[in-house]
Order: structure tokens, then sequence, then C-alpha cells
């Protein structure tokens, strides 16, 4: 499985800093949307079918044209489409708060996404038009509105990470603005848990991507046999091992696999957090620093301020200082929920592709 950084791309393609994508949904582009997701995640997801229970659509169903907030789990970055296939088997359609990055990849991107009831926020930014925006939709109440309450994807099938809880408050202040003019008023929260599972014998795959794991970590006469479970773990040790020289981290005499993982994750942060002058809150988890990192980031290559022609040069310098760590921001990020047993504790075909995708990425 391969995977493109969506953060990355050439600067001259964004639009002005700050920029703001408000929905503009079109009913003949929600209805090719819907028609031909199908056929999206299917070849190029490899997703067959989409199984939810009829009781749990009928939930749905009973909220078409109402207000709520739906919430779904994004453990992959495939789930919009789940969504969306969902939303085509209800006849309904929603609204979508969506990372600013999601719409800056092309302008086709931006126009498309807003054409489906999306529009952007910068994360960790004092992003008003946004809020202003969920507001507006909350108190007209006509939709239902999409939010990925953890904000990014880790990858890992079997986990939910800690919900950001910035989005999720603005949605409760709109809310408790609405219920001041109608005391009636109420914001149901549907919670989505999607899960993938495969529905065919994936031990030819594993085999494959094993194989290409030891080719490009091992020389040939370094392989080793051994079952699968063994080569999982040899290969992601040799992924660690890798890293902790280019990072130069040395593992103590005592240190279990795991803590070799955690150190690993905690002096890349560390880094960042120098590079970026960004210091970390006593209370905050490693995820949350990463979070912090990102929204660093994107306040700076995003955020506009009236500027001289020379203070604009030298921002733009600083900007795609910030762009240039995107790429180490993204490998911690892709093993911030990773942890030595993961597998082990519950051997399913799911976590062992999870494990074996990422270390692939």
């Amino acid at each position: 499985m391969k995977t493109s950084n969506p953060l990355q791309s050439d600067p001259h393609s964004r639009p002005r800093p700050f920029a703001f994508y408000p929905p503009r949904p079109n009913p003949l582009v929600i209805a090719f949307c819907k028609w031909i997701t199908p056929m999206v995640i299917r070849s190029n997801l490899k997703v067959t079918r989409v199984d939810v229970a009829d009781d749990d659509l009928a939930r749905l169903a009973a909220l078409k044209g109402k207000r709520c907030l739906i919430l779904p789990s994004h453990s992959g970055g495939f789930e919009p489409h789940i969504v969306i296939r969902i939303s085509s088997r209800l006849r309904d359609s929603y609204n979508y708060l969506a990372a600013m990055e999601t719409f800056t990849r092309s302008p086709f991107n931006a126009w498309f996404m807003q054409r489906i009831g999306a529009y952007s926020i910068i994360r960790g930014a004092a992003d008003r038009p946004s809020f202003q925006m969920t507001k507006k939709l909350l108190v007209e109440g006509k939709r239902g509105l999409v939010i990925f309450p953890e904000g990014q994807t880790v990858w890992q099938n079997d986990t939910v990470i800690p919900f950001q809880q910035g989005v999720l408050q603005l949605a409760f202040k709109a809310y408790e603005e609405l219920a001041k003019q109608d005391s009636d008023a109420s914001l149901p929260c549907i919670p989505i848990s999607i899960k993938y599972v495969y529905l065919q014998d994936m031990h030819a795959e594993i085999l494959a991507s094993l194989e290409r794991l030891e080719s490009r970590l091992f020389k040939p006469d370094e392989t080793a046999p051994g079952c699968l479970y063994d080569r999982l773990r040899r290969v992601g040790e040799a992924v660690l091992i890798a890293n902790e020289k280019m990072h130069d981290v040395t593992p103590r005499e005592k240190d279990s696999l795991d803590d070799r993982i955690q150190r690993m994750k905690e002096a890349i942060v560390r880094r960042l957090e120098e590079q970026l002058q960004v210091t970390p809150r006593a209370d905050q988890n490693l995820l949350d620093r990463v979070r912090a990192l990102f929204n660093t980031v994107d306040r700076i290559v995003y955020e506009d301020t009236e500027l001289s022609e020379y203070e604009r040069k030298l921002l733009e310098e600083r900007r795609q200082a910030a762009r240039d760590l995107y790429d180490d921001m993204w490998r911690v990020l892709q093993f911030v929920a990773i942890y030595d047993g993961y597998v082990r504790e519950d051997m399913t075909v799911e976590r062992f592709m999870d494990v074996l995708c990422l270390l692939e990425m």
C-alpha cells in the first residue's frame, strides 16, 4: 500500500493564505458523487461492500433533513467515502467539515469538495469564517453535519484516538445560542464506528508485503525463516533501528522494544517542537503534541497578515521551512498509536495488515 503526503504540494499552487472554502452544494454534483462512490471505493479502496445494521440505518433515516452531528471514526482516511455511501442509501445529503489541505491539493478538488457540501477549517487557528459557517449550518438545521472528531488518521483499524475538542466545542456553542432562541431545539450526536474486515484469505498478500519489506531492509544473506509474526517483528525492529540511527537516538540496555518505540517518537516530536518553537503543556500526551505541531504549521502556512513586500518574502521562507517538516510529522503520526503487542494481543488479519501497511508507508 502506497500513500502520498496530502500536505506536501507545490506552494505556488496554494491559494492566498487563510482562504476559506464555503459549502456550495450542487444537486447534480452530489448525485454524481453518490453514483460513482461505489465504483471508487471498489476500484481504489478495494471496499466491496458497506454493511450497516437495519436499526442503525433507521436511526439515521429518522434524522433526514434535521439538525444533527454525525461523528464517524477515522482510522484509514477512506471514511468520507463510506459516509457518502451511507447517505446515498438513505437518499440524504450532509455537510462536511474538512481540513484546509483537502481543498488545496488542486483547484478541481476544491471545486468538487465545495459542491458536495464540504467546507474548510484551519485546525488550531482562529478560523472565524469556518466557525461562523458551522454556527449558520447548525442554526438552519437543514442537514446533518459530518465532523471527524479524531481529527487525524492513525491507520489502525481497532484504535479510536482521543477526540479533538475544539471543533466539537464550537458545535455545542452554536447549539447553546440556538437554544436561547428555541428552548425545544435539539442537537442529536450520532457516533459511527467504521471497521474494515477482509472477506478473503490474505495469506498471499501478507507474504508479499513481508517480502517487499525484507528486500528493502536486509541483504539477501540476512533474511531469516520464521513464522509470519516473527518476521513482522524483525521487520519492525529493523525500521526502528534505522530511525534511531537517523535521529541519533541510542537505546538503553534494558529498554524493551516498546520503550524504544516510545523514546523514538518522543525524540522526533521534541525535535520538531524545538524547530517550530512550540512548548508543550505538562498535561499533553504525545498525540496532542503532534496535533499541536500540525496546527502550528497550518497557521504558519495559511494565516494571512498585512505585511510589506520584504516581510512577506521572509514569511514565505518561513512557510517553506514549515512545509518541509511535514514528512517527519507524518512519520511520527503514522506510529503515534503503535505499540509492541498491538498484533500479538489480538492476532487478527486486520491488525496484521494494519502494521504491514504502516511499515510500507
